[in-house]
């Protein structure tokens, strides 16, 4: 249906002549080669890196997961000054945010690939190219938000870099913050039974959040015949969770949940330290290398009372990580260059952790293990310009791990794969272009899936499992593009996988019991994926001055075997639909900017051996105003959370396994913050 509206309004701009082409001067200068001047992103008014990616037409921003291990792995779709961000510790928005827009000379939307340019398996990528001009600069960004609860979010950052036209730099910046948890908030609980009676309401209040701070420096300098760039980071976060569910029906009864992170300091803690060289052999042939190591510890207690009842679970987390990747591009003719990568890496985590009802401790399946990972992956790509319409990108890798998990039984598994793949980019006429690609892809196992776990607000202890296997599909994908003017812009895919070894959640039985006591992840078999994508950006300039709309939606079905019921149904806790759009109006004269995001919301289920677990978010809205005074002064006014997004949580809980046991009954929870207002001040120097 969401498909089928956004082909009708697509439809009813053009029929309008809404969406109209324009010149490469009033498009910024906007190059054939996709190429967008700093001057092309004037009318948005951007302070930082970010800012100016989000505003690039068609182009979808995916930060990645710095949380995955290794490199390749982990990366979004951004590169900086054609390499890939090396620092792991931060999220890529994190890391352009940080970057101010007055340091970004152009960026350069790729598309299926380009010499010299790492795309991160990634079909298109925006590089952001800095200025080269030697300079300093500092800023002080301040920062509040005031929720309805009356909590407020203060937060302070510095920055100062330093740049000499010599290849040396040097930066710092240091940040502490307060942070809410939005989907936590006051509403209200019911519980009914499998006919729809009514057993038990509720009224649930519940606030989260805590105090989060970094500091992190990076330099770079000539070095061992390259750009050598060095860099160091710390970070700390606390959290703290209170939640009273308090009973009115059949009879008064109060819940309380206290959830907390401890260890250093109060609170989880985290270090890292990397190294980057780029280094060139004459014309042809040229190297990236990174070596890094990071280090982490948390503890998490969680403690849930009732009359009469008192659960505790506790959980100690040490993790480490040292890999070391290199690239070398050899351009072996105008129209071929030759890529083999080389990526080596060890993690480890050692975890222990406890659950007891009444004083009375509960054995946890894995409940304390020591897990290694020793992983390698080597790969050769290849690029073809065949011609000025067409390229072609061919390559395979090959990927070997060994994991190792000392826990209640030991185990040692090893696993290789390869992983083929070719990628066309046929560009039939100007403002069109075509893109297939076909691979092999391999998953990457959490190490948080082999220990024990409990969410006690759900009621939910899950046990770990160590003999896990990493999931794994074939894929092929079809994309389209359209680009009228530098200023409309369609992009159309599909993409279709068939999965293999789906990690998702199978009943655990402890010893000598006759049914399942907990569930845990594990491979459930084979399964299959159809994604279809729509982004498009279409100007407003003739409905109102100066304005465009952004939309991008996501359909995604996947469906597997369920290994409780045999039945088939969706992949656990993946969203079937979602759907943003973002306008936005320059108001040049007033030298200010504003804009209405919508987030239509979503949905997930995660199936357990004896329930199902739905998780829904209401849409939300977001309204801001931007206002720049002077070329180093901006301010930003937001106001989200306007409709009130509701957090919606059913649980339908049965007698036993799921399919052979009636239903108990369903618990359903909805929490909402309500608005807030938030402002910033960036002053820059």
């Amino acid at each position: 249906m969401w498909n089928i509206r956004i082909a009708s309004l697509l439809a009813t701009a053009l029929a309008a002549g809404v969406v109209q082409p324009c010149t490469a001067q009033e498009a910024g200068e906007t190059t054939p080669a996709d190429t967008y001047s700093a001057r092309w992103f004037d009318r948005f008014h951007p302070n930082s890196a970010l800012d100016m990616v989000r505003r690039l037409p068609g182009f979808t921003f995916q930060p990645g997961d710095p949380t995955l291990r290794g490199m390749a792995e982990s990366a979004g779709n951004v590169v900086i000054d054609g390499k890939r961000i090396a620092d792991k510790t931060f999220k890529l928005e994190d890391v352009l945010d940080r970057i101010p827009a007055s340091q970004v000379d152009r960026i350069e939307l790729i598309r299926g690939g380009a010499p010299g340019i790492d795309m991160l398996g990634q079909p298109v990528v925006a590089n952001i190219i800095r200025r080269a001009a030697a300079g300093g600069s500092a800023a002080v960004t301040l920062s509040n938000g005031v929720y309805l609860d009356g909590r407020v979010t203060p937060g302070i950052t510095i920055e100062r870099s330093r740049t000499s036209g010599d290849g040396h730099s040097l930066s710092f910046s240091a940040s502490v913050s307060r942070y809410v948890e939005v989907n936590k908030g006051d509403g209200h609980r019911s519980r009914a039974g499998s006919d729809g009676s009514l057993i038990e309401q509720a009224r649930v209040k519940a606030a989260a959040g805590g105090t989060t701070g970094y500091a992190q420096a990076a330099g770079e300098l000539p070095a061992l015949g390259g750009q050598l760039r060095l860099n160091g980071t710390l970070t700390w976060t606390d959290y703290r969770d209170h939640q009273e569910d308090r009973a009115f029906l059949p009879t008064p009864v109060t819940t309380t949940l206290d959830e907390d992170l401890g260890g250093v300091a109060g609170g989880q803690a985290g270090g890292e330290i990397g190294a980057h060289l780029t280094r060139s052999f004459g014309s042809r042939l040229d190297t990236e290398t990174t070596v890094s190591g990071r280090l982490g510890r948390k503890s998490y207690a969680s403690l849930s009372q009732a009359p009469g009842a008192r659960l505790a679970f506790n959980e100690d987390d040490r993790t480490a990580e040292v890999l070391g990747r290199v690239q070398m591009r050899y351009h072996a003719a105008r129209a071929l260059t030759l890529a083999l990568d080389l990526e080596g890496a060890f993690n480890s985590l050692d975890t222990r952790s406890a659950l007891a009802f009444n004083a009375f401790a509960i054995p946890l399946p894995n409940g304390d293990a020591h897990v290694t990972e020793t992983r390698g992956e080597a790969g050769l790509l290849a690029t073809w310009q065949a011609s000025p319409k067409l390229e072609v990108q061919a390559g395979m890798h090959i990927e070997a791990s060994r994991i190792s998990a000392d826990s209640e039984v030991d185990q040692r598994n090893s696993y290789t794969f390869l992983k083929p793949n070719l990628h066309l980019t046929w560009t039939p006429a100007k403002g069109h272009q075509i893109r297939l690609r076909a691979e092999r892809t391999a998953g990457q196992l959490d190490f948080a899936n082999f220990i024990a776990a409990a969410s006690l607000d759900k009621g939910v202890v899950s046990a770990g499992n160590t003999a896990l296997r990493p999931d794994s599909a074939w894929l092929v994908e079809a994309a389209y593009d359209l680009r009228t003017s530098s200023r409309f812009n369609l992009s159309l895919t599909y993409r279709r996988s068939w999965l293999r070894d789906v990690i998702d959640r199978v009943p655990v039985r402890t010893p000598g019991a006759a049914t399942a006591s907990f569930d845990a992840p594990g491979n459930i078999g084979s399964g299959s994926e159809d994604l279809v994508a729509v982004d498009t950006t279409i100007p407003l300039g003739r409905l109102l001055s100066k304005s465009e709309l952004k939309l991008s939606a996501t359909y995604r079905h996947a469906s597997v075997t369920d290994p409780t019921t045999g039945r088939e149904r969706r992949v656990s806790a993946s969203k079937p639909f979602t759907l943003t759009a973002d306008f936005h109006q320059d108001l040049p004269r007033l030298k200010a900017a504003w804009g209405v995001t919508l987030d239509s919301g979503w949905r997930t289920d995660t199936y357990r051996f004896n329930e199902v677990d739905t998780d829904r978010a209401s849409a939300l809205l977001t309204v801001f105003i931007d206002y720049n005074p002077k070329p180093n002064l901006s301010l930003r006014l937001e106001a989200s959370d306007l409709l009130g997004r509701r957090y919606r949580r059913m649980i339908d809980f049965y007698d036993g396994p799921r399919g052979s046991e009636p239903l108990l009954y369903r618990d359903d929870r909805s929490l909402s913050l309500g608005p807030a207002i938030a402002f910033k001040v960036r002053r820059s120097f």
